[in-house]
């Protein structure tokens, strides 16, 4: 039986940059034990785990799983099972921004974003749910977007995006459902407009500017502020916290 102070076991997906990065370096300084997943980043996931490591001591996992590779995820699960032995904390990062409306879809694209954003999260809570369940300290946050919900400043369209980050809004509630009787809660994350650190983006750097002024806060969102969100949807000062879809966007939904 897990104690109340033994170290939350905590797995964060696509952990290599942004907003899953951010969430590692908070984490990191807590001394939890953390299990980090790239998708294919492994140099940049690597590097910021030794970092971590001498800043913090902390005990930390890397992995790297394509989640479009049913073999990949279940080696991954596998693998985690076997070293991690139990999750307590499960933060859903990893996703990507597809542009495009209905004109690019293709069942290509659509089947991609679902299994990154949707089926692999489905099996990653399917996986650990009772560990998380019977936790003293379960939490699962998963980190949608506002894609699903706006078109944005400027009309612009994340219809496979949009799709596959419904799927796991709709997951995270019913895992919220499904803790009834017990101290696990499973909420979401939905940023706006964030500030990007890799070279992917939707946007130039030029768009991300204008962007910016547009929004009723003048800025974009963080990716320190979203992991010191999901810091505290961690902890035990939000344990009444559960089923909830919390939105940072620079007031974007004000629009």
């Amino acid at each position: 039986m897990r104690k109340k102070q033994d170290k939350p076991h905590i797995l964060i997906t696509g952990a290599a940059s942004g907003i899953g990065a951010a969430c590692a370096r908070k984490l990191a300084s807590q001394n939890n034990r953390l299990y980090l997943h790239t998708g294919n980043n492994h140099q940049a996931l690597e590097g910021l785990a030794e970092d971590l490591q001498k800043q913090h001591a902390t005990e930390i996992h890397c992995f790297t799983a394509d989640f479009t590779q049913q073999a990949e995820v279940k080696h991954f699960i596998d693998q985690l099972k076997s070293e991690a032995g139990y999750i307590d904390q499960l933060v859903l990062n990893a996703g990507y921004a597809d542009k495009g409306g209905f004109e690019s879809l293709t069942t290509s694209t659509l089947n991609k974003a679902l299994a990154v954003m949707t089926q692999t999260p489905a099996q990653l809570i399917q996986a650990f749910f009772e560990d998380i369940k019977q936790s003293p300290c379960g939490r699962i946050i998963s980190i949608s977007s506002f894609v699903n919900k706006s078109s944005g400043l400027n009309d612009s369209f994340f219809t496979m995006t949009a799709a596959a980050k419904g799927g796991l809004e709709g997951l995270t509630l019913d895992a919220a459902r499904q803790f009834k009787n017990g101290p696990a809660t499973a909420n979401i994350i939905s940023p706006g407009y964030t500030r990007k650190d890799g070279k992917k983006s939707a946007f130039t750097d030029h768009q991300w500017a204008e962007l910016a002024t547009r929004l009723p806060l003048q800025r974009l969102v963080e990716p320190e502020e979203v992991a010191a969100l999901v810091q505290f949807l961690l902890s035990d000062a939000a344990a009444m916290i559960t089923g909830q879809n919390l939105v940072i966007d620079s007031g974007l939904s004000l629009k």
